[in-house]
């Protein structure tokens, strides 16, 4: 199945091997399974979850669960019995039936992170207790929608699928007019009485406190089109390359990128500060430097007057990453104005410009993120494996690995252009090409 349910869960699979194991390994097995099994619903029943799903349901079938594989990490997904009567649905069609499951992921501690599974589909022979589905093996055969609810009820993942692949978002909307989410999303039915329950999506554009989107949230691909007006007309890339070393020169960007390298190497985390257009004495304002306390992720201050870009560091010296481009885009929807990420890495400023929003937004459309409840988005294998196929051949450098994936924007006309900050304080743009005698060059402006 598609890296789109598989990253967000990270299973592996057993090969058929096992199955020729002597009847005292199945018997030793069968017990590790039972006491799996018997943790998490000690836990589950010593820790009492919000989750909404529970409110509906009758019974948890623990003698149906199933025990998978999380990279390492133990999960359960074990199928809910719906009370009586109660019925819920992702869309407003009587034909499709929603079947529920919890996933329960153990944690290092042997606590769990508990989510709710929801199966929409209209096939009539839908098994829930059949433990050869699940959310790894979809089969061949499943049509309809998944949907990953957290433990506040917030939805993580939702999509669609057909015959057991992924056929795209759910919920995605290009009309600006119903991008909302504050609406009713599920109906639940308990006898006569028909209710909205609150499994609502967020608006994609909006933030919850702190400025962090939820997990899984992408704006700029359910999000309005143009909330802050129409975007600014399409740059050239080489132009673009100008303008950045521009904004290099301002003291305003030399400031906040030496304090933002100062405070990850201080600490070993991200940090992130916002670009504003220049006060009296043509500096570039500066937001308060930001971390979320950790060397993975840090969110942006949106609300900066005049905010047209951000600086972050990988504390990890690690490459720009699926996610910043993706948060690039979704950056650009929500203010036209807001074009350019810098990253600080291994030692050097690289950008990531939006120099064509309008195909900057068909290229999220046409490859969305593989989204999780856990970890940040990632590129699908249509982007994902040419730039391992290019990076398997130039190296995997922070360098190599940047021009893999601009090169890789480049040939899908994602309106992204790649910089790096020379020695000579300027930008310059990203762009190799491949030589006749299987070698890489890069292309300059």
């Amino acid at each position: 199945m598609k890296k789109t349910i598989r990253k967000s869960i990270t299973f592996l699979t057993l090969g058929t091997a096992v199955f020729f194991a002597c009847c005292q390994n199945d018997e030793i097995g069968k017990l590790e399974q039972d006491s799996a099994v018997s943790d998490a619903r000690e836990w589950l029943e010593s820790n009492p979850t919000s989750l909404e799903a529970l409110k509906y349901a009758k019974t948890i079938s623990w003698e149906n669960a199933i025990i998978l594989n999380n990279n390492g990490e133990q999960a359960i997904e074990v199928p809910l019995k719906l009370a009586e009567g109660a019925t819920a649905n992702v869309v407003q069609d009587e034909d499709f039936k929603t079947y529920m499951r919890l996933l329960l992921i153990k944690n290092a501690d042997s606590s769990y992170k508990v989510f709710d599974i929801v199966y929409t589909t209209k096939d009539n022979a839908f098994n829930n207790e059949d433990k050869t589905f699940n959310i790894l093996t979809l089969g061949s055969k499943f049509s309809g929608y998944i949907t990953i609810q957290k433990n506040d009820n917030s939805i993580a993942y939702s999509a669609e699928f057909d015959n057991g692949e992924f056929s795209g978002l759910h919920n995605y909307s290009v009309e600006p007019s119903t991008t909302n989410r504050l609406v009713c999303t599920y109906y639940v039915t308990v006898g006569p009485y028909t209710t909205c329950s609150n499994w609502v999506w967020y608006p994609d554009y909006t933030s919850l406190p702190g400025g962090n989107l939820p997990p899984g949230y992408m704006p700029g691909i359910t999000g309005p089109l143009w909330p802050n007006g129409y975007p600014y007309p399409p740059i050239d890339p080489c132009a673009a390359a100008v303008k950045a070393s521009g904004v290099a020169a301002n003291a305003g960007f030399a400031s906040a990128r030496d304090a933002i390298a100062a405070a990850g190497a201080a600490d070993g985390n991200e940090h992130s500060i916002t670009l504003g257009t220049p006060g009296a004495s043509g500096t570039y304002t500066n937001s308060a430097i930001r971390t979320n306390g950790n060397p993975n992720g840090v969110s942006v201050n949106e609300s900066l007057a005049g905010a047209f870009a951000a600086i972050h560091n990988h504390p990890n010296n690690t490459a720009l990453s699926s996610g910043d481009i993706y948060a690039a885009v979704t950056l650009n929807t929500k203010n036209t104005a807001f074009s350019t990420s810098f990253i600080i890495t291994g030692g050097e400023t690289y950008a990531i410009v939006v120099n064509n929003l309008a195909q900057a937004q068909a290229f999220v459309k046409q490859f969305p993120p593989d989204l999780s409840p856990n970890y940040p988005p990632e590129f699908p294998d249509a982007i994902f494996n040419p730039i391992f196929n290019i990076t398997s051949e130039i190296g995997n450098s922070i360098d190599s690995k940047t021009a893999a994936i601009g090169s890789v924007l480049d040939q899908n006309n994602a309106g992204i252009t790649l910089m790096k900050l020379g020695p000579d304080g300027k930008f310059t743009r990203i762009k190799i090409q491949k030589n006749p005698n299987g070698t890489y060059s890069y292309v300059p402006c």
